[in-house]
């Protein structure tokens, strides 16, 4: 079995992170994060078991992570993403469709694409406190360490977007 638990899987594990276009209700993600632990369970590389596991955040963001000991594969890679999209099929979600920008807005969570996320920085309606979640990090570690979820002005947002403030 090459399933682990995601808080046990080591600092320097590979990390994806897909961003769902809406929020999906509990039955939803609890069937989703359910399918996508059976793929992790059968997961290969080359033949090879990939030591890894999945997640989800606020019922919006599938995140896999695999141990990179276990060296996943581009084409085990490309499965494990062919697997999102299907089950986004599935449940009538977009994991991997245009770009989109999520952020706090008070205790909501909003999508955006990034030009409407743009015309609210320009008109002051965002600015570089807001946060943001990153979901462009690559490793477990800067997960853990509050790197996802953060101001704009400590992501990529801060140099993709003019704030006003």
């Amino acid at each position: 079995m090459s399933y682990i638990p995601f808080e046990s899987l080591p600092e320097h594990s590979r990390l994806w992170i897909f961003a769902a276009d809406r929020q999906l209700s509990d039955p939803e993600a609890e069937m989703l994060v359910s399918e996508m632990q059976a793929f992790v369970q059968t997961w290969l590389a080359h033949g090879t078991p990939v030591s890894g596991s999945c997640t989800m955040k606020y019922n919006q963001f599938l995140m896999i992570a695999a141990d990179e000991s276990s060296l996943p594969s581009g084409c085990s890679t490309d499965e494990m993403t062919r697997r999102v999209r299907m089950l986004g099929e599935t449940y009538g979600v977009e994991f991997l469709g245009m770009p989109r920008v999520q952020y706090r807005f008070g205790d909501k969570l909003l999508t955006l694409t990034r030009v409407e996320f743009a015309e609210l920085a320009k008109t002051g309606n965002v600015d570089s406190d807001t946060i943001v979640f990153d979901n462009t990090l690559t490793m477990i570690g800067d997960l853990r360490a509050g790197k996802w979820e953060t101001a704009a002005k400590l992501s990529w947002h801060s140099q993709a977007f003019e704030f006003t403030k």
